[in-house]
C-alpha cells in the first residue's frame, strides 16, 4: 500500500464493552477507519463471549478513540493526537461497539457526524 504519510505501523487493540479485547493488530497510519473496521470484522472471535454479539458486516462496527467516534473516511493518521503515545511497541486501545441489527439507516447518518458537545 502506498501512502503519503510516514507509513508507520500502529499496534491497535480493540476493547468491546464486555471488557474482552480483540487484537492487537498492526496497521499503517494511512489506513482508513473503514479498512480498520474491515480487519476487525474479518478477525471477529468465533468463540468466547463475543460470539453472542457478532456483527453482520463491518458497517455494524463503531470505533471510538478518546471518547470520539471515528469517521470511516478518515485515516488513522488523522486521529494520531487522540491516540496518545504511539512509540514503537506501544499498543493503542480503541473501543469497539456493535450496532444492534434494528439500528438500520438512522445510525448510518451518525457515522459521518462524530458529534460535538
Amino acid at each position: 500500500m502506498s501512502n503519503e504519510g510516514s507509513g508507520e505501523d500502529l499496534q491497535i487493540r480493540f476493547r468491546h464493552s464486555s471488557g474482552t479485547d480483540i487484537g492487537p493488530f498492526s496497521f499503517e497510519d494511512g489506513n482508513t477507519i473503514q479498512s480498520v473496521k474491515s480487519v476487525v470484522f474479518g478477525r471477529w472471535p468465533t468463540d468466547g463471549p463475543l460470539v453472542k454479539e457478532c456483527p453482520s458486516s463491518a458497517a455494524d462496527l463503531r470505533l471510538l478513540c478518546s471518547g470520539q467516534f471515528l469517521d470511516n473516511s478518515k485515516t488513522l493518521k488523522d486521529y494520531r493526537k487522540l491516540m496518545g503515545s504511539t512509540e514503537p511497541l506501544a499498543v493503542v486501545t480503541m473501543h469497539v461497539l456493535v450496532r444492534p441489527p434494528q439500528a438500520g439507516k438512522a445510525a448510518d447518518k451518525v457515522d459521518s457526524d462524530p458529534g460535538k458537545p
